[in-house]
């Protein structure tokens, strides 16, 4: 039996371990061999990093298969103005050092799964729904939502809970407004971790809308069926013509022709390109999964639209001024969503940041690997 070098066997191998965790079926007794001698031949470092992720994998799906979900200590809706109420939750240690996740989207809400990255036994850990997103009110709402409007809720949040500083964690739109947010009040973070970031380029809004489809060609063709070659030109734009000022049955069809798309791309990074349209196609949605869906492509559609009411270079401007703020940047190298130029790019701009790619990691933080670097980086700056 050939053994890979120890290059190869750090990428193939963690990918294995995460395979054998998932299925303890027999023949992956064979598989599991093979993984031991590619982790044998691994440089000594490298074969850490290998077993941590490995073992971590194991233990967070024995943690999802035993536990339920952390209860918040404590939940409310905080008025912000404008008619706006953002949904809040608090979970772990009142007293603890605190962290604050910033959710993608822009409008997807929050998860309680993202609490896999913390302790909850030491850290305290601010959830919330930005404007308009998941079980803030009103739902969907547009007026008087902007970037701008985001930041400064979150320093609101901050002086309501009276947190000196926080963690600030975020993903894809979540690490834009995480860097929104450093920008503004550098001196409230202890620390920063971005993951997928996402920086509000027309860069990334072509690639993801138009050259996208030569990755996922079945999906793109899907969403525009039956669109004109114009509109075929200028996907984000019909969308957001649809979803914004369409009727209400075209605003839902524009919405459901993005949540297909976007599966068919999470589809592909986990492999199953071929995959059957029709399961996702032929679900029936209840009126409030549609109202929801609705509302979440509303906002995003306002967002993407306007260019997040950023642009690329400013965020890389914020970035570079965090010269005092310690930084760890996460990036699957498989991430078809936010682009792995994204990383490069704000690396350069933060000299000082760590940056840690994850081999064949995805965009979405369920990926196993990805979680396990979220977990890990959030723990070390916790312990700084």
């Amino acid at each position: 039996m050939r053994v890979p070098d120890a290059g190869t066997a750090v990428s193939k191998g963690c990918r294995h371990y995460y395979l054998l965790s998932l299925c303890p079926v027999f023949p992956v007794i064979t598989a599991f061999f093979w993984d031991i001698a590619l982790f044998l031949r691994a440089p000594t470092g490298k074969r850490l990093i290998a077993f941590m992720l490995f073992a971590d994998s194991i233990l967070a799906r024995t943690r999802n298969k035993t536990s339920m979900p952390p209860s918040p200590f404590d939940q409310f809706h905080l008025p912000v103005g404008d008619g706006h109420e953002l949904y809040v939750a608090r979970y772990g240690q009142p007293d603890g050092a605190a962290g604050i996740v910033l959710h993608g989207g822009p409008g997807s809400g929050t998860q309680a799964s993202v609490l896999d990255w913390f302790d909850l036994s030491r850290q305290h850990v601010v959830l919330f729904d930005q404007r308009g997103a998941g079980r803030s009110t009103p739902r969907g709402e547009i007026a008087h939502n902007d970037s701008h409007a985001l930041v400064n809720d979150i320093e609101r949040l901050r002086a309501r809970l009276r947190i000196s500083q926080w963690m600030v964690v975020g993903g894809s739109w979540g690490a834009t407004l995480a860097l929104l947010y450093a920008g503004a009040h550098p001196e409230r973070i202890s620390g920063l971790v971005l993951r997928g970031s996402f920086l509000a380029s027309e860069r990334e809004m072509h690639w993801f809308f138009q050259s996208l489809q030569a990755m996922v060609p079945l999906g793109w063709a899907r969403m525009v069926q039956n669109w004109s070659a114009a509109q075929k030109n200028q996907v984000l734009a019909t969308l957001s013509q649809q979803l914004l000022r369409g009727s209400d049955l075209e605003a839902r069809n524009a919405a459901q022709r993005w949540a297909l798309y976007e599966d068919s791309v999470m589809q592909a990074m986990s492999g199953q390109q071929g995959a059957s349209p029709t399961t996702s196609e032929q679900r029936t949605l209840s009126q409030d999964d549609s109202d929801r869906m609705l509302a979440k492509y509303r906002l995003q559609a306002h967002y993407l639209s306007q260019g997040c009411f950023t642009s690329e270079q400013s965020l890389l401007d914020i970035a570079h001024g965090l010269k005092g703020v310690p930084v760890v940047i996460i990036h699957g190298t498989h991430d078809l969503v936010c682009p792995p130029e994204n990383a490069v790019k704000l690396a350069a701009a933060i000299p000082h940041a760590q940056l840690q790619w994850v081999p064949r990691g995805g965009h979405t933080p369920a990926d196993p690997a990805i979680s396990a670097a979220l977990r890990n980086a959030v723990q070390a700056l916790s312990t700084r």
